[in-house]
């Protein structure tokens, strides 16, 4: 395969996708200059982060060793320390935006769904960051504390991989509030696949409207009404059934029509569910037989037509969720997330600046290695690239970063990145590879 060129600028050093140059253009924008040393510019800063992120530490010592190695110049912790302010903390979240909005307007015309545009997955997930940040990320309150967690929040194209967003909010901030960011991202045709906490039946609405189809497990207790208006009880109608595949109207308000695909779970599926529910921290939940009973089957509300899926299609589709939740693994495994955030720090734009320095990293890992490696790999060895391997592979290979994917790296990905082939079981992509043969058509 050709050489994956980060920048297409020559003649200047190179940081990921962007020039240096560039990055100093940005950095001046935000008024994050180089003072009359002129030791630590905007890209020695961020390049001496990445090479330090390798190494997984994360103390200004470290760091200054790190800039000595690169020019060759002796630095203080003291000198690192006096460029954490706010326009480090801005140039940064500028550099985020870039990239990622440089990503959203990449298309690989690679699809898995026959049919759709895009097929779109929306998830987050949380991690805690030291108790200083909370005015910035609140997260919940433990024997009368206030805690700091932040809530990193993805959209991405599950047929090229790319995420046109990435941006970290506040575990306060719940996924409902978040549900109609999608409609400034997905486009008549495209298919959003989306978690339980992102229900909105607005949100439904206006996909609809938009000519954009949707698929959602259907919310506990969400009035359903036939299509003459009729109230429905969903136990009754699943009473005895192992499938029931209906058109209603949803909520009492909005009655929304839908497409209802309810499938009866196994026996060990159920009881695993049920297990969990009575288990359930919150003592103060007094679950009903009817909830109990629901529990024994998975539920979805989509605009799908059945002249587009099956019932057990519908099914099949909603597990590529499992996709996003390997990418939240792999970052979280690759990158050592919980030992590069500083602990016990009163400088909030220091740590603030360490989680988007590594959303950039992120944003480049996706750009430079598994976006154009995912299926080239497939191609040239008919087995499928490990996001988890690609990700431990990335950290603990740095110079990627700086030369883009070249014959050399991708060979090595190649033999050290891919699923182990095993005759019991698919992977995680053999699954999302088998869905390439349902009539979508």
């Amino acid at each position: 395969m050709k050489n994956i060129n980060p920048s297409k600028r020559q003649g200047t050093k190179r940081i990921g996708t962007l020039a240096s140059c560039e990055i100093e253009k940005i950095a001046a924008k935000h008024e994050f200059r180089i003072r009359n040393s002129g030791k630590i510019s905007a890209s020695i800063l961020l390049e001496s982060f990445i090479l330090m992120m390798q190494a997984g530490v994360s103390s200004y010592w470290h760091w200054a060793v790190s800039i000595s190695n690169l020019t060759g110049t002796t630095v203080s912790k003291q000198a690192i320390f006096n460029r954490m302010g706010s326009a480090w903390t801005n140039t940064v979240k500028a550099l985020v935006a870039s990239i990622v909005s440089e990503q959203g307007g990449i298309y690989l015309q690679e699809s898995v769904f026959k049919g759709f545009g895009a097929v779109w997955l929306q998830d987050s997930s949380s991690f805690h960051l030291p108790d200083v940040l909370y005015e910035k990320f609140k997260g919940n309150v433990c024997k009368g504390k206030q805690k700091s967690v932040a809530k990193l929040n993805l959209v991405v194209n599950l047929m090229t991989g790319l995420c046109p967003v990435m941006r970290l909010d506040s575990f306060t901030i719940n996924e409902q509030k978040l549900s109609g960011s999608i409609l400034g991202i997905a486009r008549a045709g495209d298919l959003v696949i989306r978690d339980l906490g992102y229900f909105v039946l607005d949100v439904f609405s206006k996909l609809t409207k938009a000519h954009v189809f949707y698929l959602s497990r259907l919310k506990y207790n969400v009035s359903l009404f036939s299509l003459s208006g009729e109230m429905l009880s969903l136990p009754e109608l699943l009473s005895d059934k192992i499938m029931l595949d209906i058109n209603v109207l949803c909520g009492d308000k909005e009655r929304l029509p839908v497409r209802l695909v309810a499938i009866k779970l196994d026996q060990q599926q159920a009881a695993e569910r049920i297990r969990k529910a009575k288990n359930d921290r919150d003592r103060r939940l007094n679950h009903s037989s009817d909830y109990y009973f629901l529990l024994g089957y998975i539920i979805f509300i989509t605009n799908v037509g059945q002249d587009i899926w099956q019932a057990a299609q519908v099914a099949q589709a909603y597990r590529c969720r499992w996709n996003i939740e390997i990418l939240f693994k792999s970052w979280k495994s690759g990158l050592r997330v919980h030992k590069l955030i500083p602990q016990a720090r009163t400088n909030t734009n220091r740590v603030e600046s360490y989680l988007y320095m590594m959303m950039l990293y992120l944003s480049w890992f996706h750009m430079l290695i598994f976006t154009p490696l995912r299926w080239a790999v497939y191609r040239d060895t008919g087995r499928h690239l490990s996001i988890i391997k690609a990700a431990l592979w990335a950290i603990n290979n740095i110079r990627w970063f700086f030369t883009g994917c070249t014959q050399a790296i991708a060979r090595e990905i190649n033999y050290y990145c891919l699923y182990d082939k095993r005759k019991d079981r698919q992977n995680a992509i053999e699954k999302l590879i088998s869905l390439t043969n349902l009539s979508l058509a």
